[in-house]
């Protein structure tokens, strides 16, 4: 963003906390303004501003919680009050990744067993609950603990739902790995892993960022055994080491797996370029197509493809599906 057209927008929020709340900026949330009006944009930093001041006395004590319905009333999702990111979406829209939702709709069934990798705060992972219903089973795996939280949360207001919630990362070995938000914290979304902090470290892109160990385990070393018809990977680059932790599974139950593919991420977090991401699907007799936007069909993801659907965007959502 522009410096004179930052602080445009800067004086614009200010304004609008005055006219709204009364008292002006304060300096920590002046700082807090201008980390979200570069991370963010405008419309998410004025959310984020106006829900902390209308909520200020319960952020004192570790944030408000926002119960809201889900795609029509299908299921309840627990939001945290001061998430601009995957909360700002659902509490506006009432769904998330619309093309994913469409994609699981027409794939995830009755009975099934869904591994969702990357659960954030669930809303993908209710929503597979949703649909495999009680003969089904949802394992969602989330490393942030206050993700995790408001997946358990969440949970108790869905009656019925088969869903466990493992708090860790998966890799491709047993042991830590450091989990941080690289300095944005205002995004459920924006949680990366690395066993090696000065690789996160270099990849930070906001003030103070936060670390911390979890716990993370490969797959195969505890949940061989266990049948998954479709997995849902997101991590943010570090999908690589996932998947080599889970080679034995994927070879034994075939499931179809959603990934995420984010280029950069998956060189800077998952030490993998991103043909060689796909070739070791392929190389393992799986197929490889591209998930469209918004519809959730899907194309073959041969490298034209691919880089068209891409253009100027992060990430693109891939579909791995047994041959």
């Amino acid at each position: 963003m522009a410096g004179p057209d930052r602080a445009v927008r800067r004086v614009a929020l200010a304004a609008i906390a005055r006219f709204l709340d009364g008292p002006p900026l304060s300096a920590g949330e002046s700082a807090a303004v201008m980390r979200d009006l570069d991370l963010l944009g405008f419309r998410k930093a004025a959310w984020g501003l106006l829900l902390k001041r209308r909520a200020a006395a319960a952020l004192q004590d570790g944030g408000m919680t926002i119960l809201a319905r889900a795609l029509g009333g299908r299921f309840v999702v627990a939001c945290s009050g001061d998430d601009s990111g995957v909360g700002w979406e659902i509490l506006e829209h009432g769904t998330y990744e619309p093309h994913v939702v469409a994609f699981y709709q027409r794939n995830v069934r009755p009975g099934m067993t869904v591994l969702d990798v990357g659960a954030n705060i669930g809303f993908h992972a209710l929503h597979a609950a949703s649909l495999v219903g009680s003969e089904g089973r949802v394992i969602a795996v989330e490393p942030d603990p206050r993700n995790a939280g408001l997946l358990r949360l969440a949970l108790a207001q869905n009656s019925g739902f088969r869903l466990e919630v493992i708090e860790a990362a998966l890799s491709d070995r047993d042991g830590e790995v450091i989990l941080s938000d690289l300095g944005n914290p205002s995004n459920s979304g924006a949680r990366f892993v690395h066993e090696n902090q000065a690789v996160l470290d270099g990849l930070v892109h906001g003030p103070a960022p936060r670390f911390r160990n979890v716990p993370a385990f490969a797959w195969d070393s505890r949940y061989l055994a266990t049948p998954i018809q479709f997995v849902k990977m997101d991590v943010e680059g570090f999908e690589p080491r996932v998947a080599r932790g889970m080679e034995r599974a994927l070879a034994q139950h075939r499931p179809t797996v959603l990934s995420e593919f984010a280029p950069s991420n998956l060189r800077n977090l998952g030490g993998t370029e991103p043909a060689a991401y796909l070739q070791w699907f392929r190389e393992r007799g799986y197929r490889c197509s591209v998930l469209v936007e918004p519809s959730g069909a899907t194309e073959p993801a041969d490298a034209a493809r691919l880089a068209a659907r891409l253009g100027t965007a992060h990430h693109v959502d891939v579909v791995f599906e047994p041959e």
